[in-house]
């Protein structure tokens, strides 16, 4: 990823500009972001506050950011809200979270139902990113899963789309990375029979435990009391 510059800088005042317009004039000229030249205010970073806020970042970061601060200012807007500039560059940095949209990719939300009709009805996959993700979902169960598993399901291939986890497909295309597919989880056909019963008998256990209302974090002295009384035994 290219590292934010300079001219990263200049790009990224003239885009706030464009947003926010008069609002951002005032900012810079409050804060000090320019300088007034032949009596006209110029913004730009004067004292290099925005640089050193942000050079820990990438340019596709910072247009992240910009696309976070745009969908929130068409939210303000709908609302009949002022859409307000950031009153600093740590809290612009704060926005720049890497997210699917901005990188042309689907949103979490999009990919996920894709990859639900992908299982369920064999639609083919949106995007590659979609189908690199979705191969840390198990897909032979996700078609029969209770309503809860489907939750896990989801945040499994959620931390593999879109999250801070550096593996994570969003992290990869930003990074310029392939998404060749990867090692995926095999579905039951493909596991051994002691595998199966293994995972079979967490999967019971976690519903009695779930079906008794105990907690899912205990200590090993809580643990052995609450599944004694769970069981019916003294």
């Amino acid at each position: 990823m290219s590292p934010v510059t300079e001219a990263t800088i200049d790009w990224l005042f003239d885009a706030l500009g464009q947003l926010y317009g008069g609002h951002w004039r005032r900012r810079c000229i409050e804060a000090g972001w320019g300088q007034e030249l032949q009596g006209a205010w110029v913004s730009f970073d004067a004292n290099g506050e925005w640089l050193r806020a942000l050079q820990h970042l990438s340019e596709v970061h910072v247009t992240c950011g910009l696309a976070a601060l745009n969908d929130a200012a068409a939210t303000a807007v709908a609302e009949g809200r002022t859409a307000w500039p950031p009153d600093s560059a740590m809290l612009f940095a704060k926005s720049c979270r890497l997210r699917p949209e901005p990188l042309g990719l689907p949103s979490l939300e999009e990919a996920w139902r894709n990859v639900q009709d992908h299982a369920f009805a064999g639609q083919p996959y949106l995007h590659d990113a979609v189908a690199a993700a979705a191969e840390h979902v198990d897909l032979h169960n996700l078609r029969s899963a209770s309503y809860h598993q489907l939750a896990e399901h989801r945040r499994q291939f959620a931390h593999y789309y879109a999250s801070s986890n550096r593996d994570c497909v969003v992290e990869r295309v930003a990074r310029g990375e392939s998404l060749r597919p990867r090692a995926a989880l095999g579905h039951d056909g493909q596991r051994s029979r002691a595998e199966l019963a293994e995972r079979t008998g967490r999967e019971a256990a976690q519903q009695r435990v779930a079906e008794a209302g105990l907690p899912h974090s205990m200590n090993a002295d809580q643990g052995l009391r609450s599944l004694k009384a769970a069981l019916g035994r003294a």
